[in-house]
């Protein structure tokens, strides 16, 4: 199970929801942080892509501890973003054509079979 820390956007309210994986994995790695803040990342994300932050999360991709950033653009599609939390560097950008296929998340519905 990853850590995950998503600040998630609804309606022009912002919350804060954090998950924690076991004891053992958390133990194992250093603690998900970052220097850069989450309105700094949103500045990044959007000078690049601007649009609606749908949302934003530091978590952890191929054991580097990343602030994932996905925005909604104008035409509806969902660009995400990793960045460096701290230096800012955007280290990888892509359009997300299906996000339910997004690592670590899974849509039974889906499913074949």
């Amino acid at each position: 199970m990853k850590n995950v820390a998503i600040l998630a956007a609804s309606a022009g309210t912002l919350s804060l929801l954090c998950t924690m994986g076991s004891a053992q994995s958390a133990a194992d790695q250093p603690p998900l942080a970052s220097p850069l803040t989450f309105n700094e990342a949103i500045s990044i994300a959007l000078e690049e892509q601007p649009g609606t932050i749908a949302e934003i999360a530091l978590e952890r991709s191929n054991g580097d501890v990343v602030i994932d950033i996905e925005v909604i653009n104008e035409v509806g599609d969902e660009v995400e973003f990793h960045l460096d939390p701290a230096t800012g560097e955007i280290l990888s950008s892509w359009t997300d054509d299906d996000p339910g296929d997004d690592p670590g998340e899974t849509d039974d519905a889906d499913a074949d079979g």
